[in-house]
């Protein structure tokens, strides 16, 4: 079996791409959140309230020996907070209601109104971060619930007042906790993700066609050589406008998305193709085909990566691995878009016209190689 070199070549592979694929699951094994940030906003501004702040913002860390560790951020009004959420700066927050310190201590008369709290949740920053946050803040709520209701009969029997069986039943519950979800995926939870796999493969099988076709070019002269490339990076273009809309034709018709904008989705897919083909082209121009395995090797170890929150991330793959992903600036400005209703000018499109003059330099340097066969034949 082992005498046919095909054999051996094909065990190797089968390894290699076996440990590759372990390996690239690493940044999603163990993971926990840290230095979450949350938010709280105390609208009554009592004594009560600002040591129930205290108490809830001295809570760090939750979970087992791999907590989640928690960031939190006081906020002087609930249109800050607004802002603040709109910009993606926070992943959830409680609110403490006006009056919440007048309505603990009516509670124990009859038809007493419950203090108030709210948890406000920003979902698309992070579908399962969402979650946990949810989960999180409802226990710290319920834990300020239960010290409220010992708190309330502790005085009541200190100053001997017997209370009521229908102020017991409130005690039970002393606080009315109400959940509210921003900027919500609601049904179309991968809107923003749909996009990543198709642009980057048509961008990745475009570019080595376009190698492929160019090979009959190499004995050319400079001046050839030069119009020869402006020529594909027109075709580039013209490629990158055809894959944007087509991408988000697809997602809507196909996936039953909807979107906002859907202009501002189609050039935001096109510029993300138009950028990814530009570096991958140059690339390739350079190293030739040893570049199709790097980028296709690049989208199996970053698809790992980018669905997971940057606090979940070590600080070797955050400082040292996420800057560097191409992918993520289409993933983040994408989520902007459909999530946050961001118009098409954002951080992560001038990022994406960095990546395109990245490309496009490599692409208009590559008439400057050296041409190995050419030099062979001139001797």
């Amino acid at each position: 079996m082992f005498k046919n070199k095909f054999h051996i070549l094909s065990l190797v592979v089968a390894l290699i791409m076996g440990i590759l694929l372990i390996i690239a699951q690493i940044p999603s094994t163990k993971v926990a959140p840290k230095n979450l940030p949350l938010a709280i906003v105390d609208t009554d501004n009592t004594v009560v309230t600002k040591n129930i702040v205290k108490q809830l913002t001295s809570v760090t860390s939750t979970g087992g020996k791999n907590a989640t560790t928690i960031k939190w951020s006081k906020i002087n009004s609930e249109k800050d907070l607004r802002n603040d959420m709109d910009h993606q700066k926070y992943y959830g927050a409680l609110i403490i209601d006006k009056s919440f310190s007048k309505d603990i201590t009516n509670l124990p008369m009859p038809n007493a109104k419950k203090p108030e709290m709210r948890i406000i949740i920003n979902q698309a920053k992070n579908a399962t971060v969402a979650t946990s946050v949810q989960n999180v803040l409802s226990t710290m709520t319920n834990k300020v619930g239960q010290n409220i209701s010992n708190q309330v009969i502790t005085k009541s029997q200190m100053m001997n007042v017997n209370i009521s069986p229908e102020t017991e039943k409130t005690l039970l519950n002393p606080i009315n906790v109400t959940t509210k979800t921003v900027h919500s995926t609601k049904d179309r939870p991968t809107a923003s993700s749909s996009f990543f796999q198709p642009i980057w493969m048509v961008a990745l099988l475009g570019t080595v066609m376009m190698l492929l076709a160019q090979k009959g070019f190499e004995d050319r002269n400079k001046g050839a050589k030069l119009s020869s490339k402006l020529i594909e990076i027109g075709v580039i273009i013209v490629i990158a406008l055809v894959s944007g809309f087509i991408s988000t034709i697809g997602a809507q018709e196909i996936l039953g998305y909807s979107y906002s904008s859907f202009v501002t989705v189609v050039f935001f897919a096109s510029l993300a193709s138009l950028a990814f083909q530009l570096l991958m082209f140059g690339v390739e121009l350079w190293i030739g085909m040893a570049g199709i395995p790097v980028f296709a090797l690049l989208m199996l170890f970053s698809m790992p990566i980018v669905n997971l929150a940057p606090e979940m991330l070590t600080s070797f793959y955050s400082n040292w691995v996420m800057p560097w992903l191409p992918m993520r600036f289409l993933l983040d400005g994408m989520k902007s878009i459909v999530y946050y209703d961001y118009s098409f000018w954002n951080g992560n499109t001038q990022s994406l016209l960095w990546v395109v003059l990245i490309g496009i330099t490599l692409v208009i340097s590559s008439v400057f190689k050296s041409n190995k066969k050419a030099q062979v034949k001139a001797n």
